[in-house]
């Protein structure tokens, strides 16, 4: 357990790695022609999931800042296991790199992942033309067979990260592999993969909004690799800063694709004044703390700090896109609507958003963090608007994407 007593943001603090950043350079690393610097990456769990990974996959890491990247060889395996503890990304994204490998994979994980449904992955799997078996529609998976489909439509209402690991794999493959995809959510995080990749040398067809066509054989050109800021993480302190005090940024780009650069417009919104320069990001208190109105299907990781932020605010909030929350690290609309009624914060849900009557301050007490690293630093940071000591059940989950979350934590 961890006590959060009230304080407020007066502080300077440079920007966590971002995971989603940092596992994308990894595979592409991992799979290039020659090896690869990578400066910026940090500890954080999923980041080094995908390096575990990776490794029985037959890359070398070498160093720390810069890590050097020897790429996987030629060798084929007969049979590949891997383990990627609680990475969502890892699991949706080598359960298709992993066949340049074998053709005989088993993938497991442990923590809250073995509960959440990969039904969007399997399927996709399935429609490459491989056999894969499951746990009801949850790992461990053991995925058989080699890709032979070449046109494929996708549902991608469940998220991009399996059709991340889907354009990741293409370039492998013998022929060219096209890809239409619809109801796509998540799509910044896919822009991500394929500026990446563009950055890589991989040439990617756009066949019209969401379409993909991708050539097969092609050759990765080696590049050094910078990890941007973390804007997810960043979202924690930027609301912080917003309901309570000033925060001085370094590390994010301004022209990032990262979708949670969505929280900067969100803030403005709510009233905080924003400054933004290429090395700083300075974001002051809200005078006014007016209720927000936003969508987070591109954004859901914002959920839990955005709840926050409306408990800061002097009316109803109205958050939209909630039905993707269920299929997280915990079932974040549950939890986060348990932390509301720990709060005293009174709202309704209607269909797809949630209703949030802000007061602008919020009681504290005893908070559930489910393990979730999100759930645990959205709630700290409600304690720069709480009248008494917020406590989480469990603070060590922040490992997962912000190990020095605390540290930067200005209480």
């Amino acid at each position: 357990m961890k006590t959060i007593s009230p304080f407020r943001f007066h502080h300077h603090i440079h920007a966590n790695a971002s995971k989603s950043d940092a596992q994308r350079c990894l595979i592409l690393a991992a799979f290039n022609d020659s090896p690869t610097e990578i400066f910026g990456m940090d500890g954080s769990a999923d980041i080094l999931s995908m390096q575990r990974c990776l490794e029985e996959m037959g890359a070398e890491f070498i160093g720390t800042n810069p890590i050097q990247v020897k790429p996987v060889g030629k060798q084929v395996k007969k049979t590949l296991a891997l383990n990627v503890e609680e990475s969502g990304f890892a699991l949706r994204t080598l359960a298709f790199l992993s066949l340049v490998c074998s053709n005989d994979v088993r993938i497991n994980g442990s923590g809250t992942l073995l509960n959440r449904e990969q039904g969007q992955l399997i399927t996709i799997l399935e429609q490459l033309g491989l056999t894969v078996d499951s746990n009801q529609g949850k790992i461990p998976l053991h995925i058989k067979g080699n890709p032979f489909i070449a046109d494929l439509t996708i549902d991608g209402s469940a998220g991009s990260q399996a059709i991340s690991g889907l354009c990741l794999l293409a370039p492998h493959l013998p022929n060219r592999l096209s890809i239409r995809v619809n109801d796509l959510k998540s799509k910044p995080y896919l822009a991500m993969t394929i500026q990446r990749m563009h950055a890589m040398g991989i040439s990617i067809e756009e066949l019209g909004e969401n379409a993909f066509s991708i050539a097969g054989n092609q050759s990765y050109h080696p590049t050094t690799c910078h990890i941007e800021g973390d804007w997810s993480g960043a979202a924690n302190h930027i609301v912080g800063a917003a309901i309570s005090g000033i925060v001085n940024l370094s590390g994010l780009r301004i022209d990032s694709l990262q979708a949670d650069r969505q929280i900067l417009e969100v803030i403005k919104e709510f009233g905080a004044t924003v400054e933004q320069s290429e090395s700083e990001l300075i974001v002051r208190e809200s005078l006014v703390k007016r209720p927000i109105h936003t969508n987070i299907e591109d954004c859901p990781d914002l959920f839990p700090i955005l709840v926050v932020l409306a408990c800061a605010a002097d009316g109803t909030s109205i958050i939209q896109g909630i039905q993707r929350l269920q299929n997280k690290e915990s079932d974040r609309l549950l939890v986060m609507c348990e932390l509301l009624t720990t709060f005293g914060v009174s709202y309704e849900i209607q269909s797809n958003e949630i209703h949030i009557h802000g007061t602008g301050k919020v009681l504290g007490g005893m908070v559930n963090t489910h393990r979730d690293h999100r759930i645990a630093m959205a709630a700290s940071i409600a304690a720069t608007i709480s009248t008494q000591d917020i406590i989480l059940s469990d603070e060590s989950c922040i490992s997962k994407s912000y190990p020095k979350f605390f540290q930067d934590l200005p209480c």
